[in-house]
């Protein structure tokens, strides 16, 4: 393995201050719900909801300069991104209990409903009794209903939305709670897109038979999809995409996809004439953050920002339809420069090739001979003496755990050479970015807490 050597990087420090809450400095407080748009109309037609799953300033920051793409030079030429022309605000995220740092669970239902609970409860309060959200107040009144998600649609934010769990982790039975008529004997959602066929589709067991609600949908009316060519073939609601056994593949490893199941949607939901509320989850941003993988994280951005570069002039031509992009919480505890060094070396992150964690899966699988070409190709980096070492330690090492024991000593390499910096593989408790476009923008103006912006949302959706 010595021999695994790369071309010198010759870097300068950074010098550059990171002015994220520069265009808060001048904000107003959050607009009463009585004020009038611009539009001339105090209520929108249809209402947008982003949530960037660990989405925290830092993260706007770093996809900046991770856009922008260069070395080291005189940077005061950067542009601003998408995110930052339309940063409007801020939002505090902590949960009904005493520790300040909300989980997905709770940071969800908060924003679905207004409010707030303990972390892992799933539309239900501190005392475990439902609480009701926009999409069943838009349900009651013949609204639409749609959420996209990148991981499984059981996962946190798109099942606080809908169904009701003392536990997120009880998503066997979120799936049954989708596969089933609410209250008033209507399916619960109209336009459902993500990964989770696992969920719906179980085999027996020793304690349960065999699951098949994808087969219960198709027999009671709704249409099923397992493939983007087929959603794009569809004309007509309800309907469940479902287009992975769990979670979609990393951006950095795959593909983007949220613009494009966001495009059908739209398509499908104009196609029914109806006003609608939608919600939108990128929901990798957050899992990334987990393993302090900023190469990953920043693919996930650039997802995000993608759809975004669609999204908001969509909804500015439109001109009936609210949108309000957020955050439930930030992950990872980011920051742009690590080790004393003042340096965000951005230009390095864009030259890793796939995610840490899948990484860490195919070098566990690959015999030896073939770890030097491939870290090679996917972290194009000059090893030290001491990174060299550390990778033949973890390849000679054998316990159950070798896997993550790969993937710390890659994140170690990574974030050495991009100097990104990590307090946690956790959740923190910083306020979050609101960004918003329409003629309704200015409502989230200033700081707010997530119960403003879903309260927001709701008294739209009860004038209906």
């Amino acid at each position: 393995m010595g021999s695994m050597m790369f071309n010198k990087v010759i870097t300068k420090p950074l010098l550059s201050s990171l002015f994220i809450l520069a265009a808060l400095t001048t904000a107003t407080p959050v607009t009463s719900f009585a004020q009038t748009a611009e539009s001339g109309a105090e209520t929108p037609r249809n209402m947008i909801l982003v949530i960037g799953d660990g989405m925290g300033f830092p993260y706007l920051s770093a996809y900046r300069y991770f856009k922008d793409g260069r070395g080291m030079t005189d940077r005061a030429d950067i542009e601003q991104t998408i995110f930052d022309q339309y940063l409007v605000g801020a939002a505090s995220t902590y949960p009904a209990d005493e520790t300040l740092v909300t989980d997905s669970a709770a940071g969800a239902t908060t924003l679905a409903s207004g409010v707030k609970t303990y972390n892992g409860a799933i539309g239900v309060d501190p005392n475990r009794e439902p609480v009701k959200s926009m999409m069943a107040y838009a349900n009651e009144r013949d609204m639409l209903t749609a959420a996209i998600a990148t991981v499984q649609v059981t996962h946190a934010t798109p099942a606080a939305f809908f169904t009701h769990s003392e536990s997120r982790r009880l998503e066997n039975d979120i799936a049954d709670q989708f596969a089933s008529l609410d209250d008033n004997g209507n399916w619960r959602f109209d336009l459902l897109l993500g990964g989770g066929e696992d969920f719906f589709v179980r085999p027996a067991s020793d304690e349960h038979d065999a699951v098949d609600h994808l087969e219960h949908f198709r027999n009671n009316g709704m249409r099923v999809v397992t493939s983007f060519e087929e959603l794009a073939t569809q004309q007509r609601l309800p309907l469940i995409g479902l287009f992975a056994g769990r979670n979609l593949p990393n951006v950095i490893d795959d593909q983007t996809r949220l613009k494009n199941m966001t495009e059908q949607s739209l398509r499908l939901l104009n196609n029914a004439d109806k006003p609608y509320v939608l919600m939108i989850e990128a929901s990798m941003i957050d899992w990334c953050g987990h393993g302090n993988d900023i190469g990953c994280a920043m693919h996930e951005m650039a997802e995000l920002d993608e759809l975004l570069e669609f999204l908001i002039p969509y909804v500015e031509e439109q001109g009936d339809t609210a949108l309000v992009v957020t955050a439930d919480h930030s992950t990872g505890g980011l920051t742009l420069g690590a080790d004393g060094a003042y340096q965000f070396r951005a230009a390095e992150v864009r030259r890793q090739g796939r995610a840490l964690r899948s990484m860490a899966t195919d070098l566990n699988d690959m015999p030896w001979i073939d770890w030097e070409g491939y870290i090679e190709t996917h972290l194009p980096y000059p090893l030290s003496t001491d990174q060299q070492q550390a990778i033949v330690d973890v390849a000679e090492y054998q316990a159950d755990d070798r896997r993550n024991k790969i993937n710390d000593v890659l994140r170690d390499i990574l974030n050495y050479h991009t100097r990104a910096g990590w307090t946690t593989s956790g959740h923190t408790g910083e306020d979050v970015p609101v960004i918003a476009a329409g003629p309704w923008a200015d409502r989230f103006r200033g700081s707010q807490d997530h119960t403003d912006i879903a309260n927001q949302f709701i008294e739209w959706i009860k004038a209906h």
